[in-house]
């Protein structure tokens, strides 16, 4: 009995087969593949979120900008005058900054061609 079930688990032993080389080959080809097709494609999900990213924030600093003029009777100066007076969170105000200014007429303008 069990002899005759040490042989049936060699035989089951002996019927497994495994990948081949060229089996095995082929699937990292195929897997190599997609990867160059998908890279690429989230380099470029990345631009262009950070690109509406920064269109939301400048919406977001005019419609302040706008309700410091209503607020305040005046134009703010610079993006300080906007932080300083709790138009912009911190957050907004580090990011800001380092993306626009204000002009003398109370816009906001991209630095460095942002």
């Amino acid at each position: 009995m069990i002899k005759h079930m040490r042989n049936k688990i060699k035989d089951l032993l002996r019927a497994q087969e495994g990948f081949t080389l060229i089996e095995m080959t082929l699937v990292l080809f195929i897997i190599s593949v997609l990867l160059l097709l998908i890279i690429p494609n989230i380099g470029s999900y990345q631009g262009t979120a950070q690109e509406t990213g920064n269109s939301a924030l400048e919406t977001v600093v005019q419609t302040q900008i706008d309700l410091y003029e209503m607020k305040k009777h005046t134009t703010p100066k610079t993006l300080e005058d906007l932080h300083g007076d709790g138009f912009l969170s911190e957050s907004q105000y580090s990011e800001v900054k380092r993306l626009f200014t204000i002009d003398s007429s109370g816009n906001l303008v991209k630095l460095n061609g942002e």
